[in-house]
Order: structure tokens, then C-alpha cells, then sequence
């Protein structure tokens, strides 16, 4: 594989299935149908509060170490170490993409391997966050100048898409020059929103990422209890995903955060498809006389109308889910428990689509540890010829795991779901009922995901 290759989202050439793909797509909407089966056999009696009850095991262990400072003094230092790389590489380094370090470090290790394992661990970017980091260490005695107006996590919502146009639609991500601008810009913002607002008000509502993995870290299989003050009282593991049955905050705001992860996720793989490409070039009359400004102004509308048909089809299956449910339920506080739902199709998603990604790619940043600035040094000799290895990335290995999965998320979200529904319905008839308008979604879902992933890839970035 080729360096180039590292900031393609597709996976390279396209694999001949051993069988037919429609027989994959519909067996995989038969596995998830059946485990709707599953889940009213086994869950179906569980209504009301009972239906978000949980099991959880208390694991004394890890109180001393989520009480101590040291994780989040490392993970402080590893952050803020990565984003003064980022700007530094990006400024001075190469200005080929993949021999610039900037590039791996935020689309492969943060973007990609960071989301991932913070899904399979927890809260990740709790310890990394370089701005919290900065703001503990430096800036924490100021008080705010300001108190933030009630603006829920729209400011958040915003700087998320900003971040997935420059990724998706600027055509610029390949540039470590911009990457590293982008950073620059996003630490002074942060910043500056943190000591005029608050610490904690800013990151809450405004800062796209702690959203971002506070939603993921809801999946993760990792829980603490804390006391008023905020001290860990006791740490205990979860099954993965039944903590997005948890209380959250009910808004608009929030459901559009939502809808935008899976929207911008399908979006990503749309973009490597050549039914894309034909799209592209059938507008080209329009777009390329005004150059870039032109092919961004494509792709960003394409993102905006797929993530207003992502919402509005979520929002028509929710009616009719409040419909079969036969009890009146307030709209957007039903919406919203049942957005959460939808977060480990996105978790699933990102983890397939960026399978080989993260397994292959994410080695080539090992030569570039004996130059990173392209200047001809010789840091790390030994390192200089290293090659990245293949044996998780074989062809049949990367769709068999893309198909594991994408359905093990689907039916994941079926079984929350379905919780959800005994939560909010209140008897196990009018939950079963509400839960048929979300099965169709979710069947849906998974054969159109496994379709975009199973498409043959081309090599526009």
C-alpha cells in the first residue's frame, strides 16, 4: 500500500465477496430482526423504571486510581505534547501529507483510534483533553468575566460540523498546513471561551469534543458514582451500551449532535463511492467555475441534506413509534431518549469504516519518528525502514469484521431501543408495538450501511 493511500477513505481496491453481497445485506437484516425476536422474549416483561435498570459490579481497584491526579496529569501532558506536534509538523514539516506527522496524529490517533477506544474503555478524552489540561494548569484562577447564556450544546453542535467539513468537504484535510491553522484557531477559541465563561460551563456546552466523548463514554463499559463534591465514591464495570439508557438532557440541540455522528459517518463513505463521483461530475457546470469554494460548496450541501434526511426520517419513525405506543409522550423528550439509541450505530460504524485505518495506517507514523519535520535528521535510525504489517488487514478480514460489527451495533441499538420504549410506554403490549416503526430503521440502516462499505472505492479524495 502506498503512503498516499493513508488519507483515502476507502479501504483500496475493492474485494470480491465469496458470496453475493445481497445475501450478506439480507442476512444481516434477518440477524437483526431476529434479535428483535430475541429481546421481546427475554426483555419484554421489563416496563417502566425496571426497563433502564441495569447490572453493574462494583470494582474497589480503580477508586484510588480515578481518585489519584496522575491519570489526568498524564493523559494532560500526552495531549497537549500531541496538539504543540500537530502545530509544529504542521507549520514546519513536510507539506506531503503523509510524510507529515500532523495529519496521522488527527486523523488516525484522535479522530479514528481515540473515538474507538473510548467506546471499548471509556472517556478518553476526560484525561487527554489538551485545552483542559492547559486551562488546570495556567488559567484556572481567573474567575469568569461572563456568565454562558442558556444555549444548550448548539455552540458545540456548530464547531462539531465546522470540524467534519473541514475533514469531508473542504478538500483541504490533506493539508498540514491547515490542520495545523485549525488547531491554533480551535485552542485559542477554547480557551478564550473557558476564561470568560467557566471551565466547565464552556467544555459542557461549546467544546464539540468533550460532547462528542461524553456521549461515547455513555456506551463504554466504565461507571463511576461521586459524591456532591465531586469525589469518586465507587468505580464499576457495565455491559457495553446500557448506559446511553441513563438520564440525559432532552433538546433539539442534542438530537442534531446525534444525527450529525451518523450522518457525517454515512457521508464519509458516500464520498468514496463512484455513484458519488457520477454526481460530482454531472455538476460540474456548476461547481468548477468557482474552484474550491465551488467543490466545497457541493459536498457541505450534500452533508446538510443527508443529515436533514437522517433527522427528519428519524423524527417521522419517532411519530410513529409515539402513534403504536398509544400514550402521550412529550415529543422532544421522547426524541432525544431514543437519539441515544442511535449511538452505538455510529460507535459500530466508525469502527468498521476506519477498521483498516486505524490497523494499517496508523503504523507508517512509526519512520517518520526519525524525521518528523522532513529536514533530512536521523533521530531514530532503526525506525527509518520499518513496515507496516498487514495480518489484521487482509481483505476478507476487514469486510468480515465491517459486517461483525455493523450488525452487533444495530442489534445493540434494537435491544436499547426496546429498553427504552418499556421505559417510556409503560406495558409491554405498547412497547412491542412502538418498537416495529424501529426495527424497519434499523433493518434499513444496517443493509444501507453494509451497502456503502461493500461499494466499490475510488480514489478522489
Amino acid at each position: 500500500m502506498h503512503l498516499a493511500s493513508v488519507f483515502l477513505h476507502g479501504f483500496g481496491p475493492r474485494y470480491d465477496l465469496p458470496i453475493a453481497e445481497w445475501l450478506y445485506l439480507y442476512g444481516a437484516g434477518g440477524v437483526v430482526a431476529l434479535s428483535f425476536v430475541l429481546v421481546v422474549v427475554f426483555a419484554g416483561d421489563k416496563v417502566g423504571s425496571k426497563a433502564v435498570e441495569y447490572p453493574r459490579w462494583k470494582v474497589p481497584a480503580l477508586v484510588g486510581v480515578a481518585r489519584s491526579s496522575w491519570p489526568r496529569f498524564a493523559g494532560g501532558v500526552i495531549g497537549v505534547l500531541a496538539l504543540i506536534a500537530v502545530v509544529v509538523t504542521g507549520l514546519f514539516g513536510s507539506i506531503r501529507p503523509e510524510r507529515n506527522p500532523s495529519e496521522y496524529i488527527t486523523w488516525i490517533f484522535f479522530w479514528a483510534a481515540t473515538v474507538i477506544v473510548s467506546g471499548l474503555v471509556g472517556n478518553l478524552w476526560y484525561y487527554l483533553n489538551p485545552w483542559a489540561a492547559i486551562y488546570d494548569a495556567a488559567l484556572a484562577r481567573l474567575r469568569p468575566a461572563a456568565t454562558l447564556p442558556n444555549v444548550g450544546v448548539w455552540p458545540a453542535t456548530a464547531l462539531f460540523l465546522s470540524f467534519v467539513c473541514l475533514e469531508l468537504t473542504s478538500g483541504m484535510a490533506n493539508r498540514p498546513w491547515l490542520v495545523a491553522v485549525a488547531a491554533l484557531s480551535y485552542t485559542c477559541l477554547t480557551l478564550g471561551g473557558m476564561v470568560l465563561y467557566g471551565r466547565d460551563q464552556w467544555l459542557e456546552h461549546c467544546e464539540a469534543f468533550t460532547v462528542l466523548f461524553v456521549i461515547i463514554g455513555r456506551f463504554a463499559p466504565v461507571e463511576a458514582d461521586r459524591d456532591e463534591s465531586g469525589r469518586v465514591t465507587m468505580v464499576y464495570l457495565r455491559p457495553w451500551g446500557v448506559g446511553l439508557l441513563k438520564p440525559y438532557p432532552a433538546g433539539w440541540d442534542r438530537v442534531v449532535f446525534v444525527i450529525l455522528m451518523l450522518s457525517s459517518l454515512a457521508f464519509d463513505g458516500i464520498l468514496a463511492t463512484p455513484a458519488w463521483q457520477d454526481f460530482d461530475i454531472a455538476l460540474e457546470p456548476i461547481w468548477l467555475p468557482l474552484g474550491s469554494l465551488g467543490f466545497f460548496f457541493v459536498r457541505t450541501v450534500g452533508l446538510l441534506l443527508l443529515t436533514m434526511t437522517f433527522l427528519l426520517v428519524f423524527v417521522a419513525i419517532m411519530q410513529l413509534v409515539m402513534y403504536f405506543g398509544s400514550r402521550k409522550v412529550d415529543l422532544k423528550t421522547t426524541v432525544s431518549a431514543f437519539a441515544l439509541t442511535l449511538v452505538p450505530i455510529a460507535l459500530v460504524y466508525n469502527a468498521a469504516h476506519n477498521y483498516s485505518y486505524v490497523m494499517v495506517q496508523s503504523q507508517l507514523i512509526i519512520p517518520l519518528l526519525n524525521d518528523p519535520l522532513g529536514k533530512g535528521w536521523e533521530l531514530f535510525p532503526s525506525l527509518a525502514h520499518v513496515q507496516p504489517s498487514f495480518a489484521l488487514a487482509q481483505a476478507a478480514t476487514v469486510w468480515y469484521a465491517q459486517v461483525i460489527l455493523i450488525v452487533l451495533g444495530h442489534v445493540i441499538a434494537v435491544y436499547l431501543s426496546h429498553l427504552r420504549a418499556g421505559e417510556r410506554f409503560r406495558t409491554a403490549q405498547r412497547a412491542l408495538l412502538s418498537q416495529y416503526p424501529m426495527l424497519i430503521l434499523m433493518i434499513g440502516y444496517t443493509m444501507v450501511s453494509l451497502s456503502i462499505l461493500a461499494a466499490p472505492t475510488t480514489n478522489a479524495g
